[in-house]
């Protein structure tokens, strides 16, 4: 699958956020091995310890159904945001190596990373 079609499942999940708080909607999509595609979206509560990233949303489904190998993940957000910290060092741990796209909401500018461009220190 092409990054821009990723990009546009992680689009769609966003439209799911559930970020009543921060009006900052995120959306996820991660790619299977054998190409599933599993949608993540952020998840906020009142009790923000408790919120949920759009990323680990996605990798925590997937792990849950069994799935654990992954070809590539879609971030969306409205500013390009990268992923914070404690969903780097998840996607260090459960995705490995794989090409981490990321793009503003339309989908139409969007940079590939590694996890060792976002997080060049993982703990482990």
């Amino acid at each position: 699958m092409n990054p821009l079609e990723l990009i546009k499942h992680a689009i769609k999940a966003q439209g799911n956020s559930q970020s009543q708080y921060s009006n900052f909607p995120v959306g996820c999509a991660l790619l299977s091995h054998d190409d599933t595609i599993i949608y993540g979206c952020n998840i906020e509560s009142a009790v923000y310890p408790s919120t949920l990233c759009a990323e680990r949303v996605a990798i925590y489904s997937a792990l849950s159904r069994g799935i654990v190998k992954f070809k590539s993940i879609a971030i969306v957000s409205n500013n390009s945001a990268k992923p914070c910290g404690s969903c780097r060092q998840i996607i260090y741990e459960y995705l490995g190596d794989i090409p981490i796209y990321i793009s503003d909401s339309k989908g139409l500018d969007y940079k590939e990373y590694s996890i060792g461009e976002l997080l060049p220190y993982p703990f482990g």
